[in-house]
């Protein structure tokens, strides 16, 4: 179930590849932003495919298929798209500026922006076969170049790709278990899941490097190397570079509140769930 999981959120950090600074913009502005840049239809993927890995987990094996039922519903309305919409358009409204947002739609209206911009839409909306698009991956990857290769993982670096994913892995899952603690008192303390979770965060990043790496091979593949030079410009570029952080964070948010009322869901009995 962990690999399962580990699989999705380090996927879903595809979404957070966009971005911008201090400041704020409207909230027209912003969500004008996350629809051009594609976060707008893939935050609408999350909850298919989060219900996806609920009906997939060895962990829900043994149960019926009332519960089973029961905990795809939960996960659809934890993660309802409109929802992650509004935690998402609230940090990057409140963290952007005008220059920034100007600079982020001149690159999403440039040809490789869009191109760039359907490619990740196109993997956010199979993200619930994640094993496919991992075994995508190695095979572009057995048969790239030095140069591809290269690309790729300066894409991996540029976007914090790999770090970002593992931060909601940890966020999520220590929200998750917030909810659960209130039902059960074996559950573990979040406290001290985050401090487990967080030794064992460079050997997380490490791992998750490489998934994303793989990850991206796919994802990117229709797109030449001159495309991902231009893309790997931008990204290190002071708005691009901030631009990722904002889209990173606020992913992180809207994926840890609703996490949260996952969790919470979990700890009410069935038939009383108050999300």
């Amino acid at each position: 179930m962990y690999k399962n999981l580990q699989r999705l959120l380090a996927a879903l950090a595809l979404l957070g590849m966009h971005a911008v600074s201090f400041a704020e913009i409207s909230a027209a502005t912003a969500e004008a932003l996350m629809r051009k840049s594609g976060v707008w239809a893939q935050l609408g993927d999350i909850a298919k495919q989060v219900t996806a890995g609920v009906a997939q987990s060895p962990a829900v094996a043994a149960l019926d298929a009332e519960h089973i039922k029961r905990l795809e519903d939960i996960a659809a309305t934890a993660y309802e798209p409109a929802r992650l919409r509004q935690t998402f358009l609230q940090e990057v409204s409140a963290r952007m500026s005008m220059p920034q947002s100007v600079d982020a739609f001149k690159w999403y209206n440039s040809a490789t922006g869009q191109l760039i911009t359907r490619l990740e839409e196109s993997s956010s909306a199979s993200l619930s076969d994640a094993q496919r698009a991992v075994d995508v991956g190695n095979k572009v990857l057995a048969q790239a170049s030095a140069k591809r290769y290269a690309l790729l993982a300066q894409v991996v670096q540029a976007t914090h790709a790999a770090e970002s994913s593992v931060v909601m892995q940890i966020n999520s899952t220590v929200a998750v278990a917030q909810g659960a603690a209130q039902a059960s008192s074996a559950a573990p303390q979040a406290s001290e899941l985050r401090s487990m979770l967080e030794a064992q965060r460079p050997q997380m990043v490490a791992q998750t490097t490489g998934l994303m790496l793989t990850l991206f091979a796919a994802t990117y593949q229709a797109a030449d190397d001159k495309a991902l030079q231009h893309y790997v410009k931008f990204l290190l570029s002071k708005s691009g570079s901030t631009l990722s952080t904002v889209m990173n964070d606020a992913l992180d948010k809207s994926m840890s509140a609703a996490a949260q009322r996952l969790g919470d869901a979990l700890s009410e009995p069935a038939g009383t769930t108050r999300l």
